[in-house]
């Protein structure tokens, strides 16, 4: 006799199978099964809602259009959603330089409690408000008027409330020629004015895209952020535009006047593990190794050092060929943030240079799925694959690399990628082959 499956989700059987055995259960334990029901829920509940209370968002309440504009189909809901989704844009592709934690976007749904006339929202709001004052939303007010010069002329005018730079305005101009441009160029805006260090490191990572050498890039978008953040006093955002500014000094390869820019900024904040940081980095570039990695260490063990600190110190470390502690770097920047595509890079690169190859191929195969276009990622895979023995698939690896970027690979990698190339050849030690730079 056939039978049809229950295809019932199976989290839904699992509920109704406790209220079966709720119902079955003497009357005399429903108070008690009942009061661990309601705690069971009630626990997650508070969690979130004290969660939310101490996280700060940034908010774009609906903007304020002119009718001719909103008859046109921008409503100010729309706009809003609009104005964040470029925002919450630009932050993604924001990790190139350090800065501090990006705002949470709030686009969490809010939960009504029934019976009642309270909300998971407004309860976050009265928390905020009265217990957490120093993490109230910051709002982003932006109402448009029709400039004077033209019918399709506009301007946005931006309000800041609450947060570092509360009361802060600017103005944009802009026409409806190209309305997906002037969204973005409001984002940017709002950016300057609500988190300018994370717009930097954006702005950076554009022009890093250009494929400039370090001698030829323009970084002067970029400075100009950080000069305007330590122009604002009182910013508390200003230790970490001295850490973007000392970044720059370090990609240009302008070691010692990265080092002195360091140490003068250490003076004002002693314990900045993003300063030690570039600190450390910096006496590197000057091949001062001992004295970079007691920098590293010392950032390291400040009290809000990150992840970035143990992967800098461990990329240091392996430039030192000091295989095992830079593997225990690795290994506790990836327990403080797991799926890091940079910490899964350099710790992969480490264990190719010691020899653990089938490892290094589950760490960068994991960092590609992450950042499909990962190309230095891709040749460092084809290398462990290579070293293995296992020529055929370190060939489809360099392929991938240089598909992406065709000035990745060695020349011996270069003609095993090519198509017909005899799979013969013997691995190459990674340990010969000419040293690079991968972090």
């Amino acid at each position: 006799m056939s039978s049809v499956p229950d295809r019932r989700p199976a989290g839904l059987s699992h509920v109704l199978l406790l209220i079966e055995l709720i119902g079955r259960a003497p009357r005399e334990l429903w108070p008690f099964v009942l009061t661990w029901v309601i705690v069971v829920l009630t626990v997650p509940f508070c969690w979130l809602v004290i969660s939310g209370a101490l996280t700060q968002h940034v908010l774009v309440p609906p903007v304020q259009t002119p009718k001719a504009l909103a008859e046109t189909g921008y409503a100010p809901e729309l706009l809003a959603e609009r104005i964040l989704a470029a925002m919450r844009g630009i932050s993604s592709d924001s990790d190139a330089v350090p800065h501090d934690v990006s705002l949470a976007d709030n686009d969490s749904p809010d939960i009504k409690l029934p019976g009642q006339d309270m909300s998971y929202a407004s309860i976050v709001g009265f928390l905020k408000s009265t217990l957490f004052r120093n993490k109230q939303d910051v709002v982003v007010h932006i109402g448009i008027t029709h400039a004077v010069d033209g019918a399709d002329a506009y301007i946005a005018h931006i309000q800041i409330e609450n947060g570092p730079f509360n009361a802060m305005h600017e103005d944009v101009a802009f026409t409806g020629k190209d309305f997906n441009q002037s969204v973005r160029d409001i984002a940017i805006e709002v950016m300057r004015l609500v988190e300018p260090n994370t717009l930097a490191s954006h702005v950076f990572s554009t022009v890093q895209k250009t494929r400039c050498s370090p001698g030829q890039c323009d970084y002067s978008d970029v400075e100009a952020i950080y000069d305007d953040v330590l122009g604002r006093p009182g910013s508390p955002q200003r230790q970490w535009a001295l850490a973007g500014k000392g970044w720059l000094l370090l990609r240009q390869n302008r070691s010692e006047e990265a080092e002195q820019q360091s140490r003068d900024a250490l003076l004002l904040y002693p314990h900045s593990a993003v300063l030690r940081a570039n600190l450390g980095i910096a006496l590197e570039q000057e091949h001062r190794i001992d004295a970079a990695i007691k920098e590293l260490r010392a950032g390291a063990h400040e009290r809000w050092s990150t992840a970035e600190n143990q992967r800098l110190l461990g990329d240091v470390l392996l430039h030192a060929h000091r295989y095992a502690e830079a593997l225990s770097a690795f290994h506790r920047a990836d327990e403080m943030h797991h799926d890091d595509v940079n910490i899964l890079h350099d710790w992969g690169e480490a264990l190719i240079d010691n020899g653990q190859y089938e490892a290094a191929v589950v760490k960068l195969a994991h960092a590609v799925e992450l950042r499909p276009d990962l190309a230095p990622s891709y040749e460092l895979w084809g290398q462990a694959l290579e070293n293995e023995g296992d020529l055929s698939h370190a060939a489809q690896r360099y392929a991938e690399a240089d598909k992406r970027d065709s000035g990745a690979l060695t020349p011996h990698e270069k003609q095993l990628a090519l198509p017909g190339t005899p799979r013969r050849l013997p691995p190459v030690s990674a340990s010969l082959q000419a040293p690079q730079n991968h972090a």
